[in-house]
């Protein structure tokens, strides 16, 4: 009984892990052969910008983030800067006015969230005379690449409404935790994503550095008002037939928190169930969608995939389980089915090893960061205790204990 019931096991671990390394193979395989981030030739600026920066009390980081955007190498008469000071108790209207900035104020009692501020912008953007040509929205702590605005001119000439910048980490040298933020990011926010943009299945959105044609808005409006608004946005787009391109070349630099593990745990409970949320939202659409079967089970997996942390200990268990059932003795038949199944759980370890590694060929991460390696595990047993904790009703702001007030 016992080579049956370790069968039974290694079936199920495997159908459980075996989609998502499938997945995460194509992703890398694709990825590392898009290696050229050539910009292509860039012809006359033509597109007119409003920038949007939803702000909630940012007083101590919305300076910085203004004169970042001042500086972006563009004809300034084709890009405005917006901030949306979004039910802000502090100075930070005043703070970014004094910077430059054009202030849009927004109070609301109980839609308090970054979606809802986004949907006002546009909202108001849309009464105006003259819309612009397109939207970029940046967060209220990220400074840009100078040719930021350049480089989505580029693409929405050739016709892309919907672009994402890669953004990282501005503050990676402060901490291991920035440094594994930075490392995360370069896995979440460059190579998954460049792999999504060279297989044609359209990129996720991340929230900052990205960039929409009024055109495709026009089309598609703004609603995401969830934990995680912009995966949200990622798949109304796709269920309407969108794609969204990455645009690699190109960066955004959020500020990490480091030395408040209070907000750390915040922020990452809010994106664990942010993610949640959507698997229950969009699971069954795709499922019942008329794509067809292989995208099908491709989106499935992408919007399914776990946590990094929660997939190396999925493919423990199963390579564990595997070594069991070889070791048992049985017929000739499930001897052939145990070689079988110790092979696919070595494979999906190696291809996960493989795929961890990624990023210091493909996202340019410094070879000293292989040290995180050895962190890791005590980083994703910390992850791992979020899961167990319960999901904020709504949006809370991060807060930051390393700011130093208004600039």
């Amino acid at each position: 009984m016992l080579p049956i019931a370790l069968l039974a096991l290694q079936i199920i671990g495997q159908a459980i892990t075996l989609p998502f390394s499938w997945l995460m193979f194509r992703i890398w395989d694709t990825a590392v052969r898009r290696l050229d981030k050539a910009k292509g030739a860039q012809g006359e600026p033509i597109t007119n910008f409003v920038i949007l920066v939803p702000a909630h009390n940012e007083e101590g980081s919305i300076a910085t983030t203004v004169r970042s955007l001042r500086a972006l190498d563009y004809p300034r008469q084709q890009f405005e800067i917006l901030v949306i000071a979004d039910n802000c108790q502090d100075q930070t209207a005043n703070v970014a006015r004094n910077e430059g900035a054009e202030v849009l104020e927004r109070f609301h009692d109980t839609k308090k969230s970054k979606g809802f501020a986004l949907e006002y912008a546009l909202e108001t953007l849309q009464k105006r005379e003259h819309q612009p040509d397109a939207v970029v929205i940046i967060d209220a702590d990220t400074t840009v690449d100078a040719d930021l605005l350049k480089a989505f001119d580029r693409r929405l000439q050739s016709g892309q409404d919907w672009l994402q910048a890669y953004y990282t980490v501005s503050n990676s040298n402060d901490s291991w935790r920035t440094q594994m933020m930075r490392l995360g990011f370069a896995h979440f926010n460059g190579l998954w994503l460049l792999g999504q943009d060279t297989l044609g299945l359209g990129s996720a959105l991340r929230g900052n550095g990205m960039a929409f044609s009024w055109n495709g808005l026009q089309r598609c409006p703004w609603q995401a008002y969830g934990l995680a608004e912009d995966l949200e946005f990622s798949w109304h787009l796709r269920m309407r037939g969108e794609r969204v391109f990455f645009v690699p070349e190109v960066k955004v630099y959020g500020e990490m928190i480091d030395n408040n593990p209070a907000a750390v745990a915040s922020q990452r409970l809010r994106w664990e169930h942010g993610r949640k949320q959507l698997r229950k939202t969009f699971g069954r659409t795709i499922l019942r969608s008329r794509w067809p079967l292989g995208r099908r089970f491709t989106y499935w997996s992408d919007l399914n995939m776990p946590p990094l942390a929660g997939f190396a200990l999925r493919l423990l268990l199963t390579l564990g389980i595997a070594i069991l059932f070889y070791q048992t003795e049985s017929t000739e038949l499930i001897e052939g089915i145990q070689g079988i199944c110790l092979g696919l759980a070595i494979g999906q370890l190696l291809n996960f090893a493989i795929y961890l590694t990624m990023p210091f060929v493909v996202m340019d991460i410094p070879r000293s960061y292989f040290k995180l390696f050895f962190i890791a595990p005590f980083y994703a047993a910390w992850k791992a205790g979020l899961w167990l904790k319960r999901a904020p009703a709504t949006w809370v702001r991060t807060e930051r204990k390393n700011r130093q007030g208004p600039l």
